[in-house]
């Protein structure tokens, strides 16, 4: 078994070499380049490569395993991956318990990304699928002039903390939802106003004015942008951090006015807008799409951005201000509520501090899976050998195509948590949380580990 785990260990490296794959494997730097999915910057959860399982090969075996043959094939991979690594696994579908495996399952270890299931689901329960967030856009101020083409006062862009409010270049770039500001351009068209003289009202006053989040233990990045209420491009601006997003917003959407004809004379200030107006219809507003594409943009592809916003916006509920620590707070009293545990410092896992045990992970996906929204859950993540951060991993296995997990990875911790679907249409509920690893041959491990769930006989 160690010979044969070794060989693939080396084969995986091998495959990882030749396309150029990179893995946080040190403390140090995480090296940052452009991916479809992660933003500017790409976080320490990456896509990774796994070797292509061969006809005939053990890791190909599709056949039917008991689970007595299960149990014991997953302790020689938990063996195998040492560490101090955990596992907990429960079969969704079994009458009178469910539970198939348990090593060190009741240990808290680092989350990494796998923290975002968490974060996702507290936003689900809380929004819905189909809840949107509206940016909103107000004329403050008397029409004057000829046909009332002059607005003698300001527009005012006021935002939700939509993390998708984007230039469609960028967001197809980066492979992206996208929520338009050219619709608001439009809409001041429509209303006749041809010139605004007091410029641009710029409010992200939603969030709080902290525009970074804990990240203890980790070194490198910046791995994610600037968190405002009111953000453009995920908080870049010419391939940097922006130093103001509400700023960078407002002369988007100054552009987009000036390309359909509105003139926009005085500066952009970034404010808050008044009660009191906001007491009044706006002259329009775009909606950013439902939260069931906003946790898949985040889960699939390991967004800490996302993460990031989506967890202040869980928090910005009532007369609250989004802030990192309130919405921590409701992760960890949301995952109570379930059972489960989590000790959060931030939503997307970029801190060694975000921590919970693979019998709490395990929790947390069958009390989602009960949900009626429970498939919008089980679809955000990814789907081994055709999307997100495990489009190249287990490829020709069991688990190919049957199985939905969120990956993690820091320096020297990996996680896989999700789901497979076992044989005869049981649905495999699963945590494997591995720290002090060598990060490419636990990726080995939790590959095989997978597969043999898929491959499971109840």
């Amino acid at each position: 078994m160690a010979g044969r785990l070794t060989r693939l260990a080396g084969a995986f490296a091998a495959a990882t070499a030749l396309v150029g794959a990179t893995v946080a494997l040190g403390r140090a730097h995480v090296a940052a380049a452009p991916e479809a999915g992660a933003g500017p910057l790409v976080g320490p959860d990456r896509p990774a490569v796994g070797p292509v399982a061969q006809r005939g090969s053990p890791l190909a075996r599709r056949s039917g395993i008991s689970a007595s043959r299960l149990r014991s094939k997953l302790a020689a991979q938990m063996r195998a991956t040492g560490g101090s690594s955990g596992a907990y696994v429960v079969d969704l579908d079994a009458h009178g318990g469910g539970q198939l495996f348990s090593w060190a399952s009741k240990t808290s270890r680092i989350l990494a990304s796998n923290m975002k299931l968490f974060t996702t689901a507290a936003l689900l329960e809380r929004y819905g699928p189909t809840q949107t967030f509206t940016t909103h856009l107000w004329a403050v101020g008397n029409r004057t002039g000829q046909s009332n083409r002059v607005l003698n006062g300001r527009l005012a862009l006021v935002g939700a903390g939509d993390p998708t409010l984007a230039d469609a270049s960028f967001a197809r770039t980066y492979g992206l939802p996208l929520t338009r500001l050219a619709p608001l351009a439009a809409a001041v068209k429509r209303s006749g106003i041809r010139v605004i003289r007091h410029g641009i009202l710029a409010d992200g006053h939603v969030f709080d004015g902290k525009n970074t989040i804990p990240q203890a233990g980790i070194s490198g990045g910046p791995f994610l942008g600037t968190l405002s209420g009111l953000d453009y491009n995920s908080g870049y601006t010419h391939g940097h951090l922006a130093g103001s997003p509400p700023k960078v917003a407002a002369h988007a959407l100054e552009n987009k006015l000036e390309k359909v004809g509105v003139k926009v004379k005085g500066p952009t200030k970034v404010g808050t807008l008044s009660t009191k107006v906001r007491s009044r219809p706006a002259l329009d507003g775009v909606r950013s799409p439902p939260v069931s594409s906003l946790i898949a943009a985040t889960n699939t592809p390991s967004n800490d951005f996302f993460a990031e916003m989506l967890l202040k916006r869980l928090a910005a509920a009532g007369n609250h201000r989004g802030t990192t620590a309130r919405g921590s707070r409701l992760v960890e009293h949301f995952a109570d509520r379930l059972g489960s545990s989590v000790r959060t410092q931030n939503g997307s896992g970029l801190s060694r501090l975000d921590k919970s045990s693979p019998r709490d992970v395990v929790h947390l996906l069958a009390a989602m899976n009960g949900r009626k929204d429970g498939p919008v859950y089980r679809k955000s993540l990814s789907i081994p050998c055709k999307t997100g951060t495990l489009a190249q991993r287990m490829c020709g296995t069991a688990a190919a195509g049957h199985c939905h997990a969120k990956t993690g990875t820091l320096s020297d911790v990996s996680a896989l948590s999700g789901y497979c679907e076992a044989r005869h249409h049981h649905l495999i509920a699963f945590s494997l949380l591995m720290n002090n690893v060598s990060i490419t041959a636990a990726h080995v491990h939790q590959d095989n580990i997978a597969a043999l769930l898929a491959r499971y006989s109840p």
